[in-house]
């Protein structure tokens, strides 16, 4: 790059390998402050902002995004993380990125060429990585800033602490990563019998009917065996199972240890938008939040930055200017307008309450007992539409209004009277009875207008199993009734007058969620009924 010295080098780790690693340095003699990327994909990386490249981008092109970043006098180091890229060893699906963040940090701060400061950034998957290595409170680190990321892969991520997988989250990105693998890694994975060239092309033909809508290429049976994702990740069954999950989620929250500045970005309809709240509201420090208005892949777009005014909120993180602690965007709301808040969820005018009854939604009392039956059926899998999706088509656009019965409930509320923002969290209390030992109960809040078209607000999937929490797993009861409270998440959403909020439960959503109520993750589970009745019932 001729802007600025280009070095390549391989950083030496605790487990005896080396990561590829690329130092650009601004002009001047510096000590420099240093922005770290720790990332899974190709090197180099362009930073946040929207930056518009070619496929056939070279290295010099993408290096050249970081311009700005350089004439703040700041030196970029990039490195491939364990088993990707350039980088030695064995690819262990992020369980590596404490460490390997840990000696990355001291190499960086030895270096002459640095002022023994650095900063942590990067979006999705390089996110993760960064959320470890800050989570380590290394010596050197002032601050952080992610945008459509994780700090909490396996309880908000994509895994859920009371619900299941988010199946065409994890399958197909672990899948696309086959084609991104260091030499060691394919090395390690013929060295276990895997064909990688087989490999290669049942990848491709899955992900080529994921792409085209074919959700049921995720169906398969016994998941813990899902080809070829097992045999990319030979960790695959262990990561996802129950087995150690209490151990291995606190792992993989970082958010727990955060202590320094980070500005958390996320999107209303990205898949990691939990993370992206639950991360500004534990982590310690001076924490900052936006969200904006798109999907995951939105966080690329131009006009999303320019809208939001995000590359500025970029600059101001480089040059520590300070800012509100939470902006936002309001869905089919304001394009251009980011509302201001000290907290999220802001302090909302007024709580408001809907009653789950037999025939509707209502702000009064009403039914109390039986409000429906919903039907998990393995060979009849309600499939996924609309939603915070990775993969399938994401946002709120759905094909029409679900209909009540068949193993579904719906229910909708009166229409408003006036416009109206619905704005912070949502939960569903209610009570479930099953024959089974498991259940599970998707919800999704849903808005219609005044001439009947729906669109998705949100939508989740709880499992009775895991109603204590993942770690602690605990089977139904035959018949017994229990009191379930399922988390929606947040929104920020505009309704105008005539408008209905809905609330549908169905037993499934698939591929969104792995299929269903822990029919073969768990072993002792593998006889479990292959149909699954549930009775939703009210107190009133």
């Amino acid at each position: 790059f001729a802007d600025a010295a280009t070095l390549e080098v391989k950083v030496p780790m605790a487990d005896g390998g080396r990561r590829s690693t690329i130092v650009l340095l601004p002009d001047g003699a510096g000590p420099f402050p240093a922005i770290v990327v720790r990332s899974p994909y190709g090197l180099p990386t362009s930073p946040p902002g929207a930056v518009q490249l070619k496929e056939d981008a070279t290295a010099e092109e993408i290096l050249a995004t970081w311009a700005p970043v350089l004439k703040r006098g700041y030196a970029i180091v990039q490195q491939n993380t364990r088993g990707r890229g350039n980088s030695e060893g064995i690819d262990m699906l992020f369980q590596a990125d404490r460490a390997d963040g840990r000696a990355f940090a001291r190499w960086i701060i030895s270096q002459e060429w640095s002022d023994g400061t650095f900063r942590v950034t990067g979006d999705a998957a390089d996110g993760f990585a960064g959320y470890l290595m800050v989570a380590e409170r290394p010596a050197g680190l002032t601050g952080a800033f992610f945008q459509a990321s994780c700090a909490n892969l396996l309880q908000q991520g994509v895994i859920r602490d009371t619900g299941g997988l988010q199946m065409e989250v994890l399958a197909p990105w672990i899948i696309q990563q086959a084609w991104d693998s260091g030499a060691q890694n394919l090395k390690d994975m013929a060295a276990r019998g895997v064909d990688n060239a087989g490999v290669r092309v049942k990848s491709k033909a899955l992900l080529d009917r994921l792409f085209g809508g074919d959700g049921t290429a995720l169906m398969q049976r016994p998941l813990a065996a899902f080809d070829p994702v097992a045999s990319i990740q030979p960790n695959w069954a262990a990561f996802i199972g129950e087995a150690g999950y209490g151990e291995r989620s606190r792992y993989f929250d970082a958010a727990a240890d955060i202590e320094v500045p980070v500005t958390h970005v996320g999107l209303w309809q990205d898949t990691f938008l939990d993370c992206t709240l639950d991360a500004f509201n534990r982590a310690k420090g001076d924490q900052s939040l936006i969200v904006l208005n798109g999907s995951h892949y939105d966080i690329d777009n131009p006009e999303t930055w320019a809208a939001a005014g995000l590359e500025a909120a970029f600059l101001d993180w480089l040059d520590k200017r300070s800012k509100p602690a939470v902006r936002y965007m309001v869905e089919t709301g304001p394009a251009d307008r980011l509302f201001e808040s000290d907290t999220w969820p802001p302090k909302a005018p007024r709580p408001w309450t809907l009653f789950l009854n037999k025939d509707a939604l209502s702000p009064q009392d009403g039914t109390s007992g039986r409000i429906g039956t919903i039907v998990t059926d393995i060979e009849e899998a309600v499939p996924t539409e609309a939603g915070r999706n990775l993969v399938l088509p994401a946002g709120s656009e759905m094909s029409g209004l679900p209909v009540d019965g068949n193993g579904r409930i719906v229910r909708l509320g009166p229409q408003l009277s006036s416009d109206a923002v619905l704005l912070g969290k949502v939960t569903l209390h209610t009570s479930i009875r099953t024959a089974a030992e498991d259940a599970d109960v998707v919800a999704r809040l849903i808005a219609v207008d005044a001439v009947g078209k729906p669109r998705q607000l949100l939508e989740t999937l709880f499992r009775a199993r895991y109603r204590a929490g993942r770690a602690a797993p605990t089977p139904l009861k035959a018949n017994e009734e229990v009191p379930i409270s399922i988390s929606l998440g947040s929104t920020a959403h505009y309704l105008k007058a005539g408008e209905r909020l809905g609330l549908v439960l169905q037993g499934s959503n698939v591929p969104r969620w792995d299929m269903a109520s822990g029919f073969d993750i768990d072993p002792s589970l593998a006889g479990s009924a292959k149909r699954i009745v549930t009775q939703v019932e009210s107190d009133g």
